[in-house]
């Protein structure tokens, strides 16, 4: 009994942590890796198919970039669930340019607890008066606006890269628990940096922002078009401009402890069709996109 029990549960590990992929027989290859997602993870979605029609595709009523290969006549795109996003079972849908079949691949979006982390901040820096409320609202309202963006076509391309090198000091998606208060929960990383450490570019884009704000300090953000928007907080220093596109590895600035922190490090954050994704796992996934 105990031997048919471990059987059954090697069974199910296989097929839930194996990427699900369609039979090549049909002449169409699909994996996604990983095959499973959960709240505010990423997954990288390939397409490889006979002839020449273009895919489409559709997850959670959104269009997904995809980067083509034409030498190799292959697709890959990122698709995300947001840190909210209701856990359950999602279609991924995929129609062609020519008469193939419309195809569909179900994939399970899990809840995640990724802990919580306890802060303790000045005063002033939590209960706020009612101008630097005011200020704190305009500038959040600046910053999503850079998000709606997903129809400019993607700059980047290729295997992402690391900002800094440091580890994780906070970790993507923990709650937040200011002064004993909960606030939202944590949308990016935070790496160890040294004050004045160079901050590089993780691929091709354009920036979108550089500006001082209440909360993230001295902020940056590139628009990497195709949905993607990458952020950096509480520099030191900036080297770069609004309009200017960078390539992957440019330094855009130095790491510092500007805005509401308790020491130096680089906040680090990706949105993806203005979802709140890991940042450092679309990094490890996209090394996919390499061929």
């Amino acid at each position: 009994m105990e031997k048919k029990w471990y059987l059954l549960l090697t069974a199910l590990l296989f097929f839930f942590l194996s990427p699900v992929e369609t039979q090549p027989s049909s002449g169409l290859d699909v994996t996604l890796t990983p095959s499973i997602i959960g709240q505010g993870e990423v997954a990288l979605l390939s397409i490889q198919k006979l002839g020449n029609a273009k895919p489409t595709v559709i997850w959670m009523g959104e269009k997904i970039t995809l980067l083509s290969d034409n030498k190799n006549k292959a697709w890959a795109g990122f698709i995300g669930a947001d840190l909210t996003t209701k856990p359950g079972r999602y279609n991924i849908n995929i129609t062609f340019s020519d008469s193939t079949r419309p195809h569909a691949i179900t994939v399970n979006v899990l809840s995640r607890d990724y802990g919580s982390r306890r802060l303790t901040l000045p005063k002033k820096m939590v209960e706020l008066d009612t101008a630097t409320l005011k200020r704190v609202r305009k500038e959040s309202k600046t910053v999503k606006g850079l998000f709606l963006s997903s129809g400019k076509n993607p700059l980047w391309m290729g295997k992402w890269i690391r900002p800094v090198p440091g580890m994780i000091v906070s970790p993507f998606g923990c709650r937040s628990i200011i002064n004993g208060m909960e606030r939202s929960p944590h949308s990016g990383v935070d790496l160890k940096t040294a004050e004045g450490d160079p901050i590089k570019a993780p691929n091709r884009g354009t920036v979108a922002l550089v500006a001082h704000h209440f909360f993230s300090g001295l902020s940056i953000v590139i628009d990497h078009g195709g949905g993607i928007q990458s952020m950096y907080f509480h520099l030191s220093k900036d080297f770069v401009k609004v309009g200017q596109i960078v390539k992957k590895g440019t330094i855009i600035g130095l790491a510092g402890s500007s805005g509401r922190v308790t020491g130096p490090h680089l906040h680090f954050g990706i949105r993806l069709n203005n979802r709140r994704i890991d940042p450092i796992q679309l990094i490890e996934i996209s090394g996919g996109l390499e061929r």
